[in-house]
């Protein structure tokens, strides 16, 4: 009796022991690839429970909350967090219970306007993108900087910023300041300086050149040509600050409609730069400003060859031929 009593011991004990392996260290994501959460800032356990459950992440719900208890996890700390296949029902609390989130990263390229570039923080990040909008919006966020709603683009650096998802937006802004002034070393700013611009007004030439050019190796010569414009007071004339102005980003050639609207943008209408930057431009944009080629072009006008480049012309006559042969083209093309 004695030995029957102590083989039922030892098989509960073994039964005991396979069960509460299989709890804490079998895999328990239900996927064969990664998975991924986000949990909220406010959530609660039961908030986690129920993502977890809705994005049927678990196997088992039962033997990860079996863990959790037995881990006292009560805590929930927001994030995104991400799930490989193989992870067990141990490593997935400790992940959560921890905080142990993954980045994820705002590709900050080819905005155009402020509702472009709060709808991107608030689609990869947790802050709401009309809160970020207001605050671009608003004179007095603006004045912050010495800027206003504008130009307030041109305070931020186009970049990929590897970020928490709920990362606040006042860490978010700090995190774009940080970045602002380290682009704007003391070399740029001298080099700003050398050609009696400002950062914000070498941001806004820096996004009509970043818009004009196609082949990264006219970045220079195109923006000599708008600073030769500018130092003897000729207006820009630049075809992409008139698309900016009536938001027609579809345009595919700039017309006479696109010339005569009045806007503080169109630099057909009004000489000097416009009051703000017509996208966040690149940073070789920028630095193609700072150090841009020295020449005597005043105009330049896309090949009819349909290349992409420029030819560039120093006498309005030449400007002329050679804008007569690319409309010419793409009337044959049938581009209106």
């Amino acid at each position: 009796m004695k030995s029957l009593i102590s083989l039922i011991f030892l098989l509960a004990l073994l039964a005991a022991a396979i069960f509460l392996y299989a709890v804490f260290f079998m895999p328990n994501i239900n996927a064969e690839k990664r998975m991924a959460i986000k949990i909220p800032t406010g959530s609660n356990y039961k908030d986690m429970l129920r993502i977890l459950s809705e994005n049927k992440v678990l196997k088992s719900d039962y033997t990860f909350s079996l863990v959790g208890k037995l881990k006292h996890f009560h805590q929930v700390k927001p994030g995104y967090y991400v799930f490989s296949r193989n992870m067990n029902n141990r490593q997935i609390v400790n992940m959560l219970q921890m905080g142990l989130q993954t980045p994820v990263t705002l590709v900050v390229y080819n905005i155009r306007t402020k509702e472009e570039f709060a709808g991107l923080v608030g689609r990869t990040l947790e802050i709401d993108s009309n809160v970020f909008l207001a605050k671009l919006n608003s004179d007095t966020f603006c004045s912050r900087y010495k800027l206003d709603t504008d130009n307030i683009l041109s305070r931020f650096i186009v970049d990929n910023y590897d970020l928490y998802w709920n990362t606040s937006l006042q860490k978010f802004l700090a995190k774009q300041e940080d970045a602002y002034n380290s682009f704007w070393n003391a070399e740029r700013l001298a080099n700003a300086a050398a050609i009696h611009l400002s950062p914000t007004q070498v941001t806004t030439l820096a996004s009509i050149v970043e818009k004009e050019v196609i082949h990264d190796k006219e970045l220079p010569t195109v923006a000599g040509v708008y600073l030769n414009r500018l130092k003897i007071g000729m207006p820009l004339q630049a075809d992409p600050t008139l698309v900016f102005a009536l938001r027609d980003f579809e345009a595919r050639r700039v017309n006479s409609r696109h010339k005569q609207y009045d806007s503080p943008f169109n630099t057909y209408l009004h000489a000097g730069l416009p009051p703000g930057p017509i996208c966040m431009p690149r940073k070789k944009s920028i630095d193609a400003v700072l150090n841009a080629e020295t020449h005597q072009y005043l105009y330049f006008c896309a090949s009819p060859d349909m290349s992409g480049y420029s030819l560039f012309t120093k006498t309005y006559e030449e400007q002329i031929q050679n804008a007569a042969k690319y409309r010419k083209k793409l009337d044959e093309l049938n581009v209106h």
